[in-house]
């Protein structure tokens, strides 16, 4: 069983035959790294699923309904023994309206699509698609009821799109009900004008027919799996490993390579989101392969994890370093040893490494003074330390690991027990800045226009009906005919983007997207013009690109659905280039309006949300931080559970992707933004470094016969640095609550009186667990501080020496 629980969560062993490693650099794998790259750009391939439950979805719901007008003849009217020119406008007109039952199918596929991983459970998902038809019915009644009167449909348009934006605090069922409402409202807003209201006879049963499409396909072809899910997750977390170390060898090797730099920085964090949503996974019940635990398999994905990526960072440090060529060529030993999952070559490698460094004494390990030899020598043991810790991990999951009780062992090889994941995803994805957007948004901020407290469904919903209004009337302006691109332009910059800036920056994507698409589109529509088929084919592709490619930037979807448009304007006969240009005015407008909207009608502003992600963050290390050094100066009886801190560091994890997420808009902005940018990015990193590093060496400590007691000794004086650093924390997460200045607010450094434990003790002129963990607090004082100082509080240092960073 070992070697199948690590094979499906780590770095997978290669069946297949690998090319030898030359003596200049880790072996590469010609053959698998553009797969490779696939699954590391699509963890758990949830982007490559979606698109295709898209387009396979879409294509059925398109023959269905085709399949239903031919043999229903709905909304057909003979054109037989016509004169030829009637005869043309009845066809033309029957295909219209075929073109349009088709529409009506393929929206319900799309939004089934978006709503199964939004469900909690398959039931949930089932149910949930068989009564779509029901909002997206009552929409097309009163749009149709309303078509022939303008004033009134677009109030009652206004008023469906501001309710269900507030129907969203009714979760997944109450968003997916609004957006269905609006488009059957939209769909028989567009139709009102040409048909009458007995249309809906015909209209209805389409919906029914997509939505009966929709959960035929979802359960014949993407019935949602747990158990596939995890295996998915597990070949993305594998993949990014790989690239994370492919790239710690880069940086390596030319350490002035910013980019190279920098694509490390994205890799780790790229591995830690995997590693997340792999813990969201064994959470789910009946996701874990039988003869495994997913309390097991999380300690192994934990375990994997901080050893990979303490490796890359340790390794990057080194390449900054003057390294001897010996070690040198040993570090890259290891390093190409894990990329080839050589768990007995990477660990040979970290014991010559020990070799090289254990004997030899380091006077004061957490002095700032001193040489450049003794630092080269700590980060050489801590860089071999983490290749054994992955060697072990690879070599044997079920292995006792640092800080294992006799009891959680059998525990996790016995019975399985109920395992809570911290982690949540929504859509199967992390909530980026979802969570803390909402709790900003019932805070008050600092300056009058942001002192409102608001529920987010509420505060959107309000914005949504502004800015649908402006829409309507400045694109009446232009068209009185097309300006429901306004309309929608204004309306889908507040789906998906929580806060001013992310809206600001979706409304310009939208308009660079509509550019691009109206210059595709207008290539495509002349050159494919009235083969239907072929049309069908096109759209298909240029949707399923844009849903694979909406991660990455929300102009391909744009892309995809303006390509979509112009031939659906083909075959309804009313294209023309001027009507693209047209598209793209509207959309301007509309999303002028939107973002004019974000920014005045009680905005959200991204620094409310930092400030709330930044506060989480330092509430975060403070419970790790103060879970780890408590148990070493308590009684093991007192101590906080393994299980807990795990959940703890994990917290941090998630919190730090959460302030990742939050501090993305403000990236590159003019002014000091970009600077606290920066400052907070950097020290939230160091942070997360140095507090798993703490929790590393503390159950290395208690793992140890003996190794616990040492630090006893130290146990008031270690007590007083880990309260000083817990009010300093503290300090952190009052300066950043509302009503309160963060100028106002002191962080006074603790790294002093853990430096005043470490000088103390017999083994300071060694490297040991003890004087490793010390260090790592100082370290971790250090980064908090600078935090502090991004976040505008006023730091105190009262020691005098620091510890160098790594």
């Amino acid at each position: 069983m070992t070697g199948a629980v690590f094979g499906q969560l780590a770095p997978s062993r290669r069946r297949r035959r690998q090319p030898q490693p030359s003596p200049d650099g880790p072996a590469r794998r010609p053959r698998t790294e553009w797969f490779d790259r696939f699954l590391a750009s699509d963890p758990g391939l949830n982007r490559l699923r979606m698109a295709l439950q898209v387009v396979v979805s879409i294509g059925a719901a398109l023959l269905a309904e085709r399949l239903f007008v031919h043999l229903t003849g709905a909304r057909q009217h003979p054109s037989s023994g016509l004169p030829a020119a009637a005869a043309a406008q009845v066809s033309a007109g029957n295909h219209a309206m075929l073109v349009m039952s088709m529409m009506v199918g393929a929206m319900v596929c799309m939004m089934a699509t978006f709503a199964a991983p939004m469900l909690p459970s398959v039931g949930r998902l089932y149910l949930t698609i068989l009564l779509m038809p029901l909002p997206m019915i009552a929409g097309l009644a009163v749009g149709l009821a309303t078509g022939a009167h303008r004033a009134v449909a677009l109030t009652l348009l206004t008023a469906i799109l501001a309710g269900g934006a507030y129907l969203r605090r009714f979760g997944p069922w109450g968003f997916f009900g609004g957006q269905l409402l609006f488009m059957g409202d939209f769909m028989g807003f567009f139709l009102g004008s040409q048909v009458g209201f007995a249309t809906l006879a015909w209209l209805a049963p389409e919906v029914c027919v997509g939505a009966a499409v929709a959960a035929l396909a979802q359960l014949l072809l993407f019935h949602p799996s747990r158990r596939r899910t995890l295996r998915r997750i597990r070949r993305s977390f594998g993949s990014r490993a790989r690239a994370l170390v492919d790239t710690a060898v880069d940086v390596l090797d030319d350490p002035g390579d910013r980019r190279a730099h920098a694509r490390l920085q994205r890799r780790t964090v790229r591995l830690n989101e995997t590693a997340l949503m792999l813990d969201a996974a064994l959470g789910v019940p009946g996701a874990v392969p039988d003869g495994a635990t997913a309390r097991l398999l999380h300690r192994v994905v934990f375990d994997a994890e901080q050893a990979l990526s303490n490796m890359a960072r340790f390794a990057a440090t080194l390449g900054r370093l003057a390294l001897q060529p010996q070690d040198a060529t040993l570090v890259r030993q290891a390093l190409t040893a894990v990329g080839r999952h050589d768990a007995a070559g990477a660990h040979d490698a970290a014991t010559r490494l020990f070799d090289r460094v254990r004997d030899a004494s380091t006077p004061r390990l957490v002095a700032i003074e001193g040489s450049d030899e003794r630092h080269r020598r700590i980060i050489l043991h801590r860089f071999a330390t983490s290749v054994q810790d992955w060697s072990q991990v690879a070599a044997d999951p079920l292995r006792r690991r640092p800080g294992d009780r006799a009891e959680d062992r059998d525990r996790d090889c016995g019975e399985p027990e109920a395992f809570t994941s911290p982690v949540q995803l929504i859509g199967g994805w992390l909530p980026g800045s979802s969570m803390v957007s909402a709790s900003a948004s019932t805070e008050r901020g600092p300056r009058l226009l942001d002192r409102v407290r608001m529920a987010p469904n509420v505060r959107i919903a309000l914005q949504i009906g502004v800015a649908v209004s402006g829409a309507i009337l400045l694109g009446s302006l232009l068209s009185e005919r097309r300006f429901y691109w306004a309309v929608i332009a204004a309306f889908v910059t507040f789906m998906g983007a929580n806060n001013a800036l992310e809206q600001v920056r979706k409304g310009l994507l939208r308009v660079a997207g509509t550019l691009i698409g109206v210059l595709i589109g207008s290539l495509l529509a002349h050159a494919i013009g009235h083969h239907t088929d072929l049309a069908v084919l096109t759209v298909l592709v240029a949707i399923g690109l844009g849903i694979y490619l909406l991660r990455i930037s929300y102009a391909f979807v744009v892309v995809g659905i303006t390509v979509m448009v112009s031939q659906l304007y083909v075959q309804l006969g009313e294209y023309s280039d001027s009507l693209l240009r047209l598209r793209l005015e509207e959309t301007a407008i509309g999303a002028a309006v939107a973002i004019v909207t974000v920014l005045v009608v009680f905005p959200l502003r991204s620094w409310q949300v930092v400030r709330v992600a930044a506060r989480d963050h330092a509430q975060a290390v403070q419970t790790l931080a103060d879970g780890t050094l408590r148990r070493l100066t308590t009684a093991d009886q007192d101590a906080q559970p393994e299980g807990e801190l795990h959940a703890a560091a994990r917290n941090l994890d998630a919190t730090h992707q959460t302030l990742v997420a939050a501090l993305r808009p403000v990236r590159g902005l003019p002014g000091p933004g970009s600077d606290i940018h920066r400052g907070l990015r950097a020290a939230a990193d160091a942070s997360v470094h140095r507090a798993r590093m703490m929790l590393r060496e503390s159950e290395q400590l208690r793992s140890a016969d003996g190794a616990g007691d040492r630090l006893r000794p130290d146990a008031d004086a270690l007590d007083g640095a880990r309260r000083q650093l817990h009010a300093s924390l503290q300090a952190i997460t009052e300066a950043l609550t509302e009503d309160h200045r963060a100028g106002d607010h002191v962080y006074t450094r603790s790294a002093a009186l853990f430096d005043a434990v470490a000088a103390g003790r017999r083994d300071a002129e060694r490297i040991t667990t003890e004087q490793l963990l010390l260090r790592d607090a100082c370290l971790l004082d250090e980064s908090m501080a600078a935090f502090a100082a991004a976040a505008d509080l006023q730091v105190r240092a009262l020691d005098t020496v620091g510890a160098q960073a790594e």
